[in-house]
């Protein structure tokens, strides 16, 4: 009778300690979960986590730390938050990145530490040397769109673009081709007109999925008349700067695509005339473009 009248508490006694061990566990798995954030293809959480508690311990610090490693277009970027201080560091490489995680995060948890030992168990790690002196990525891509204004109607935009960047700055150029498009007045005279560009832009990458163009862009111009006895081609340059910004939605390293827009102030503004008729068409002081680019990186 005694035996079977503790047999209920040993019961409750085991569903108590199970239960902890289960809320245990949950807590320091979501502990883990929420520590960082890595792609697959450059270590795991795991890493840094054990690195840090071996030589700082847990602490409350250490609960308020997070690490983020994303991919961009010009290799990846690397966030490391300690409470309300926060580091940024780009680099080609996310193995370093990786590395260069724990050494930050060490220099953020405990500022009297002395970095040097540290760094120079982990090294090689990109902390030395700025994004600056990363190695520049090259991008290659191809493009198709919309494009109004240099034409006398919306038109069929197709260009090749390459880029070259340093962590957050670089150098765009490419090729443009406009389809021939036709416009006419009341007497059936006017204009069809098409045309091949180039460009070349500085660039800037203020946020990883964001991307800014400033430069200047040159058409030439290829129109033949309608409407009058003698069928005359003729052409006309065009020259204007340009603003441009594409956002990218999907990039999984060495494929990448985006999207953008881009707008033109033409200073040079090319017309074309009829002989003994007038001007059938002139480029307007504005023009501007909306596309889709897509391609590889180095």
């Amino acid at each position: 009778m005694s035996a079977l009248g503790r047999s209920p508490l040993r019961l409750d006694s085991g569903l108590k300690l199970c239960l902890a061990l289960a809320c245990g566990l949950c807590a320091k798995s979501a502990q883990a979960a929420s520590f960082a954030e890595i792609p697959e293809e450059c270590g795991s959480s795991s890493e840094i986590e054990r690195e840090l508690q071996r030589r700082v311990g847990h602490s409350e610090a250490l609960d308020a730390t997070r690490v983020t490693l994303t991919r961009e277009l010009s290799g990846y970027r690397l966030i490391v938050e300690v409470g309300s201080e926060r580091r940024e560091i780009h680099d080609a490489n996310c193995h370093e990145l990786l590395r260069a995680a724990v050494v930050v995060a060490l220099a953020l948890l405990e500022p009297q530490r002395e970095a040097g030992p540290v760094a120079s168990e982990l090294s090689p790690a990109p902390t030395a040397k700025s994004p600056a002196s990363s190695a520049p990525q090259l991008a290659l891509g191809a493009g198709v769109g919309v494009h109004w204004g240099t034409v006398p109607q919306p038109t069929l935009l197709l260009e090749l673009d390459g880029q070259l960047s340093w962590a957050r700055w670089g150098v765009a150029a490419g090729l443009r081709y406009l389809a021939p498009t036709s416009v006419q007045d009341e007497a059936k005279h006017g204009a069809r007109v098409g045309g091949v560009g180039t460009y070349l832009a500085g660039t800037f990458e203020p946020w990883s999925q964001l991307h800014g163009r400033l430069g200047l862009s040159l058409y030439r111009l290829s129109g033949t008349g309608l409407g009058s006895v003698e069928r005359t081609q003729d052409s006309a340059w065009e020259v204007a700067p340009l603003v441009a910004a594409s956002f990218t939605p999907y990039e999984r390293p060495p494929f990448w695509a985006s999207l953008g827009a881009e707008g033109q102030l033409n200073l040079l503004r090319s017309s074309f005339q009829i002989r003994n008729y007038g001007a059938v068409f002139q480029v307007p002081w504005v023009s501007g473009s909306a596309f889709a680019r897509a391609g590889v990186v180095w």
